[in-house]
């Protein structure tokens, strides 16, 4: 006969138990949000994410850059290249006055501010992000060739991957009235009022936390920590006459140690926020905890304990901009400047 129990969780480590103290008083806060690029292809989502951008910049007073990326003309080679060349040209004139018509009524699209690049759509957004450099780029979680809901669209998703700064992935609510978007019809001023912040008490997690502070601070919104107590596995034993202690008590109340320790930092010494923890799947707990109608933004970092030292997107980062029901904020923990 098998007995099936809970894998008890390790006893917290000094490291672990002391990390409030050694980052305390070495993390600094120097968050910065005066420069916005958001990438265009005049779809729908696209004009969103736009109309986010631009309420988002208003506290910030940043000036926001647009950026299209038409794919690179491969047909040189073939009969009719001129024919072609042309159409290329005529589309180029098109854009730039999509662009026109999306700069008037602003002051912040000026002319110098809108760029038009020619390759990969992600590499050129990364690279301009770089060279003028950017603060945050603000992108739709789909467009012309996005997906419908289940994925993240393949541009966002690489973008947030190779991103030398934070970016904002925007969708829509299903209850519309929470985040205004949508260009002409959308009400003046952007509602977050109360922002999500996932951490796990890693090095990692702490670029998130801290951007999520600074976003809290300059927009008045509430800040909730949230932590999630990974489910333990099941292990099975051929004793059914063993017994093991469960563990789970004392997880969570070494998650309570932590949060508290976590919420007392330097940089959250002005938020006071509030602190939620879970048990389950960090990804479906956090989707969840979203998908509830006072949450209006996401902020997380790209990787923490279960990341890679890659330029990918931490697995829970990942997962949580393609499912969570409001914008996600992902923050490269590789950031120096949060």
């Amino acid at each position: 006969m098998k007995t099936i129990v809970e894998e008890r969780g390790p006893a917290p480590s000094p490291e672990r138990q002391s990390f409030a103290v050694s980052t305390t008083a070495s993390v600094g806060v120097h968050a910065n949000l005066k420069t916005i690029l958001v990438p265009l292809d005049f779809s729908r989502p696209a004009t969103e994410a736009l109309d986010y951008a631009t309420e988002l910049a208003k506290p910030f007073t940043a000036r926001i850059h647009l950026v299209y990326v038409q794919t690179p003309d491969e047909a040189c080679d073939v009969p009719a290249a001129g024919h072609l060349m042309r159409e290329c040209a005529e589309s180029v004139t098109f854009l730039r006055e999509k662009l026109s018509a999306i700069r008037q009524g602003s002051q912040q699209f000026w002319p110098e501010n809108c760029h038009i690049r020619t390759g990969r759509a992600h590499e050129e957004i990364c690279e301009l992000a770089r060279e003028l450099p950017v603060d945050l780029i603000v992108i739709a979680s789909r467009g012309n060739k996005g997906l419908k809901r289940v994925v993240l669209g393949s541009t966002a998703e690489r973008v947030a991957r190779f991103s030398p700064c934070p970016v904002l992935v925007v969708r829509k609510r299903k209850d519309r009235s929470r985040v205004p978007l949508g260009l002409g019809s959308a009400p003046k001023g952007l509602a977050i009022r109360k922002i999500l912040a996932p951490v796990d008490f890693s090095q990692c997690s702490m670029a998130g936390a801290m951007y999520a502070a600074f976003l809290s601070r300059t927009l008045k919104a509430k800040l909730c920590l949230f932590h999630v107590i990974q489910s333990p596995a099941p292990i099975v034993m051929n004793r059914p006459e063993t017994s093991f202690p469960n563990g789970t008590n004392l997880n969570l109340a070494n998650a309570r140690l932590d949060m508290e320790a976590f919420s007392k930092l330097g940089f959250l010494q002005k938020v006071e926020p509030a602190i939620e923890i879970r048990t389950g799947r960090p990804v479906d707990e956090i989707c969840r905890e979203a998908s509830q109608s006072d949450v209006d933004l996401v902020v997380i970092s790209t990787h923490g304990r279960t990341g890679f030292e890659r330029a990918t997107i931490g697995s829970v980062a990942e997962q949580v901009a393609r499912y969570a029901e409001c914008p996600v904020l992902i923050v490269p923990s590789r950031c120096s400047n949060y």
